[in-house]
């Protein structure tokens, strides 16, 4: 009795311990899957025009466009905009693996206006990654057109790279 009480007991303990060896490599083979780090591939700001003859239209992208000229007055329909805008649209483009989604992963958007008022700050989950390998975030910020701001955009539940942190101006203005 004592011999076969032995003899189970070593059984099960080498059933756990064969247990826990393939647990560890499923887990092993999860984290191994898991998508490579996502990175930060666009940011684009755009005035949203609520007003007269351009209502409820978008501007030519804000950021890294040459073409955009001064944005002075732009709550008043002055400078470039040629048009009132009080509210500007912010896309985030996220690129990565197709298909992949990784569960924490978030985008971070954190807008400051002069002297460091913070006017948006959100971190929503980031989804499924296209077929395209893309993942879109929009964002609206009100009362805009006369403070430059300041756009900071992080991908957040992932080691930092330098493609997963962006900071851009967007030069906004007022005055007589």
């Amino acid at each position: 009795m004592l011999r076969s009480t032995l003899w189970l007991s070593c059984l099960a303990a080498s059933i756990a311990t064969s247990g826990l060896v393939i647990l560890n490599r499923a887990l092993g083979a999860r984290e191994a899957q898991a998508p490579p780090a996502y990175q930060v591939t666009a940011l684009r700001a755009y005035l949203y025009f609520n007003y007269f003859n351009q209502k409820d239209s978008l501007s030519a992208n804000l950021i890294d466009n040459p073409s955009v000229g001064d944005l002075f007055n732009t709550n008043i329909g002055a400078g470039w905009a040629r048009s009132p805008s009080d509210e500007t649209i912010i896309t985030i483009e996220i690129g990565g693996k197709p298909g992949s989604y990784a569960s924490g992963r978030k985008v971070a958007l954190s807008v400051t206006k002069k002297g460091g008022r913070v006017v948006l700050d959100r971190r929503p989950q980031i989804g499924i990654l296209g077929d395209n390998g893309k993942y879109y975030a929009t964002f609206v910020v009100y009362g805009t057109g006369c403070d430059l701001l300041h756009l900071r955009v992080q991908i957040l539940g992932q080691p930092s790279t330098p493609a997963s942190v962006v900071e851009k101006d967007i030069p906004f203005q007022c005055g007589e």
